[in-house]
């Protein structure tokens, strides 16, 4: 009898975890292209070429920034889109960023929003002679477009703009309002402009459907195991704290050390925090990432996936070794700057370090700080939180409307991706607008390998006009999309005959 109950147990565990690889089995369902418009690429390549020139470089001190190349800008992208700036309502906010308001004929919907950034970072000293065209030259070259902002992120203004040209050349009208705001600072923080913004609009008691932000793109090779290219979208993005450690000791001659010195105690210190992180959890945004990638993989990656309950020490234990997912399941800690001693043969009274943490979503900055505590336990160092800690935003469901809808809008112009939500582990604009709309997303439309990932804040960034055409083909449909009617469920069959009264080229 014991054995009879032993190996029914067996079949049903066996039949249990079966099913469950096939529930992860499903492809995506197939869309099609629903009147994805023609875009005249050389044109619009043409145009984002002149909007790099400008040199709108990111200066930490406001007063720094040279005003006249984000002015020349401004005037250029009015030149460049006529029909913008006459049925949109522009406004320049502290000197340098742009809202534009599209009204809507119905007012009674929420409106929407999307984002980018103007401003770009500096070129580092002494690469300059390391660009196979200038940085600031807009090269159209082999089909690509070369120079700073082509990825981060002069290549969303345009795509935006050039997406919203496109409407009104059709002579489409929106059925809600749609907000498109341009910060000037994102890589200095965004405090003058993104949350200058924001703060206009919820002065206005403005509260958005949702809000599309700059973000992760697509990645082809994102895993040896996933055989088409993945479309992230973040849904939450990781709080961002820096704490200095002094360690005191006593001086003198370093022929006579009076025991350990501030230095080593520092040390210690250190190691103890990078040897003992905060822990890892395969949960929440990561588990979702993965279990929607889990289609598109082999049958025995579905089956640990399907399965994680099962698996999920050893899933850990893997990803913990690769930076990217290993930062996409804890909070991270990076010791970013240290300092001490004046001369070789003098004992420093003093060390100081700076320690650098990203805080995930589980956690926040009252416990990383305790943690910190915990982990030096050592009462000759001192640890102080510096300023603009900040925490972990919102995470955004997965089961909203909205979400679906950019699912959706990805897929019918980048037929051969799969879409998975993550984490942005870097910071974006879109944290300053968490006071208007609980639904933000953090996705940027632009095709990448691993290798283009130094293009970024490096030398030689790039964008592909075929990819940069296809970028101002998603945000025409994610407007059509999502602001001609309220976000709610209807048959594919009723949304293809409401996209019929859209006119396409």
């Amino acid at each position: 009898m014991l054995t009879i109950l032993i190996v029914t147990a067996i079949i049903t565990f066996i039949g249990f975890v079966l099913f469950r690889t096939w529930l992860h089995s499903g492809k995506q369902d197939q869309l099609k292209k629903a009147g994805v418009p023609e875009i005249d690429e050389n044109q619009a390549a043409e145009r984002l070429s002149e909007a790099i020139s400008f040199e709108t470089v990111s200066k930490q001190e406001p007063s720094s920034i040279d005003g006249d190349q984000f002015r020349a800008q401004h005037r250029y992208l009015e030149k460049a889109f006529p029909l913008v700036h006459q049925h949109l309502k522009k406004e320049v906010v502290n000197d340098f960023s742009l809202l534009y308001t599209w009204e809507a004929e119905n007012s009674h919907l929420k409106p929407v929003m999307l984002t980018s950034h103007l401003d770009v970072v500096p070129i580092e000293p002494g690469t300059e002679g390391d660009w196979e065209h200038p940085p600031f030259s807009g090269a159209i070259r082999g089909g690509y477009v070369y120079g700073r902002g082509t990825m981060d992120v002069q290549c969303g203004v345009m795509a935006i703009l050039e997406s919203v040209e496109w409407l009104l050349q059709q002579g489409y009208k929106p059925k809600r309002t749609i907000y498109i705001g341009f910060g000037h600072d994102e890589e200095v923080d965004g405090d003058q402009g993104a949350y200058a913004i924001s703060e206009l609009l919820e002065k206005r008691n403005v509260e958005l459907e949702y809000l599309l932000d700059e973000g992760l793109p697509i990645v082809d090779g994102l895993l040896e195991q996933i055989n088409n290219p993945v479309a992230l979208v973040a849904i939450a993005e990781k709080g961002y704290m820096s704490v200095e450690l002094t360690a005191s000791a006593e001086g003198g001659h370093s022929s006579v050390p009076q025991g350990k010195t501030s230095i080593a105690i520092l040390s210690e210190a250190i190691e103890k925090l990078e040897n003992n992180p905060m822990p890892a959890r395969l949960d929440g945004i990561v588990k979702h990432t993965f279990e929607s990638m889990a289609p598109s993989m082999s049958l025995h990656y579905r089956f640990a996936i399907a399965n994680m309950w099962l698996f999920k020490r050893a899933f850990q234990y893997i990803l913990s070794k690769m930076p990217a997912t290993n930062a996409a399941m804890r909070t991270t800690t990076a010791t970013t700057i240290f300092q001490s001693g004046i001369k070789e043969n003098v004992l420093p009274t003093q060390a100081q370090a700076i320690v650098n943490f990203r805080i995930h979503p589980n956690d926040t900055v009252d416990d990383v700080l305790e943690h910190v505590k915990q982990v030096i336990n050592d009462d000759r160092v001192e640890v102080k939180l510096l300023h603009g800690a900040l925490n972990p935003s919102p995470v955004s469901d997965i089961e909203d409307a909205n979400y679906k809808t950019l699912v959706k809008s990805i897929r019918q112009v980048f037929t051969d991706v799969t879409v998975s939500p993550s984490l942005m582990v870097a910071a974006t604009d879109a944290r300053h607008y968490t006071n208007l709309t609980r639904n933000i997303y953090r996705f940027l439309p632009i095709r990448s390998v691993e290798s283009d990932l130094d293009r970024v804040h490096g030398t030689n960034e790039r964008l592909s006009i075929r990819n940069y055409g296809e970028m101002i083909r998603f945000y025409v449909q994610m407007l059509r999309n999502s602001a001609v009617r309220p976000p709610v469920q209807k048959s594919q069959a009723h949304n293809e005959e409401e996209l019929k009264h859209v006119t396409v080229k």
